[in-house]
């Protein structure tokens, strides 16, 4: 190996890095969007009444 392509690989190893710490950064990034708009989901559903579902009326 000569000094050129160690170079090279080393400018290419670095290249992924680079390319995977982005990747991990933008999907971490997804995953608190997504947990943000679950939260607000989850705010704007209305809890059912107390006696919701006590009572069954039966025709026959």
């Amino acid at each position: 190996m000569d000094i050129g392509s160690i170079a090279a690989m080393s400018v290419i190893h670095s290249q992924a890095q680079l390319q995977s710490q982005v990747g991990v950064s933008v999907l971490k990034k997804a995953m608190d969007l997504s947990e943000t708009s679950n939260q607000i989901l989850i705010n704007f559903l209305v809890p059912p009444s107390p006696g919701l579902g006590a009572n069954v009326d039966i025709k026959v």
